[in-house]
């Protein structure tokens, strides 16, 4: 159900703790390390999940990004590498920036699998 909260179930508590642990910024190494990964199985769910986290977060300096196939990866990447502390992307996406090294996931400490059964259904469990 669209609005019912759940978003805020997940994002709420990673936004809490990472605002505690203190903020950690890969900016200048070229190389993004998001302390926080929200898989979602479509773009126009991790769109509304990346509306969610910066509507959370508002005021704080804590950086959410997104990544979805469909557009230009240039212009994404670009966004990104201005800083991310919490990335929200879909499966393929996330797999063509980790093998072009442009993101780590060493840092990664929250990660979220958005609509799991309907990931898993889309062959998630097999990538």
């Amino acid at each position: 159900q669209t609005g019912s909260g759940k978003t805020a179930a997940f994002v709420l508590p990673i936004l809490k703790n990472i605002l505690e642990d203190g903020i950690e910024s890969s900016q200048l190494s070229g190389i993004q390390q998001p302390q926080a990964l929200i898989l979602s199985p479509t773009r126009e769910l991790a769109l509304q999940i990346l509306h969610e986290c910066k509507k959370f977060s508002h005021g704080s300096i804590i950086q959410t990004q997104i990544l979805y196939g469909g557009v230009f990866f240039g212009y994404q990447m670009g966004i990104v590498e201005k800083g991310c502390n919490i990335l929200v992307a879909t499966p393929g996406r996330l797999l063509h920036v980790i093998e072009s090294n442009k993101i780590s996931l060493e840092k990664v400490k929250y990660f979220v699998l958005d609509e799991a059964d309907r990931m898993l259904d889309m062959g998630f469990s097999r990538a």
